[in-house]
């Protein structure tokens, strides 16, 4: 009894196989690989052909502040990440005093003690996230800064981390077209459950 081709390949040159027809075969020859036909026994080089194909990202930044629309951001980054066998790093920018943005023009960080119920809301919602990865088997570390400029926070963590892309929900645009323009990787953007955005250059 013959032993089946070890790695069974349709080739693009001829016909579908048909009944009686072994499928073809990949040999490796001189460091390339050829098609060898099963039928006529003759082999056709194919030198564009590759046996691996580097994932298009290896780690990815998902942008969460406990929102709804982070979350579904943070299911597609997930999704993303599981097809790729790709990890992720959850990001959770807050702001840490109450009064926002008017107060943080008044203090600097260092001057003002951060909100404690700002913290709690900001670890619960990183800790949702956490499970959400681990019950789709994807590797996964947090990320708290306390900065009330999200977009700032955002570059900083790809520097820190060297994640190859960036997931986000966007709600008008402006804070992705902030992350986009100063930002050397792509970023996906989700304005909610049903479209889906990729944008490069902001959306």
């Amino acid at each position: 009894m013959d032993k089946a081709p070890s790695k069974p390949y349709r080739s693009l040159l001829r016909q579908p196989i048909s009944e009686g027809e072994v499928p073809d075969e990949l040999q490796p020859s001189n460091d390339a690989l050829r098609l060898l036909c099963r039928t006529c026994a003759k082999t056709l080089p194919r030198g564009d052909m590759v046996t691996e194909c580097k994932p298009p990202f290896t780690r990815i930044l998902i942008a969460t502040d406990g929102s709804a629309l982070a979350d579904d951001a943070a299911t597609l980054g997930v999704s993303l990440a599981q097809a790729l066998v790709a990890s992720v790093v959850f990001l959770h920018a807050a702001t840490p005093w109450r009064g926002g943005r008017v107060l943080a023009r008044l203090f600097a960080a260092a001057e003002v003690a951060v909100d404690p119920d700002c913290a709690s809301l900001a670890e619960r919602n990183l800790e949702r996230q956490r499970v959400l990865a681990m019950n789709a088997g994807v590797r996964c570390e947090t990320r708290l800064a306390y900065d009330p400029h999200p977009d700032r926070a955002i570059l900083q963590a790809v520097a820190d981390t060297g994640c190859d892309l960036v997931v986000m929900g966007a709600r008008g645009g402006r804070l992705a077209r902030r992350v986009a323009a100063r930002m050397s990787v792509p970023l996906l953007t989700c304005r909610g459950a049903a479209p889906v955005e990729s944008a490069a250059a902001g959306s």
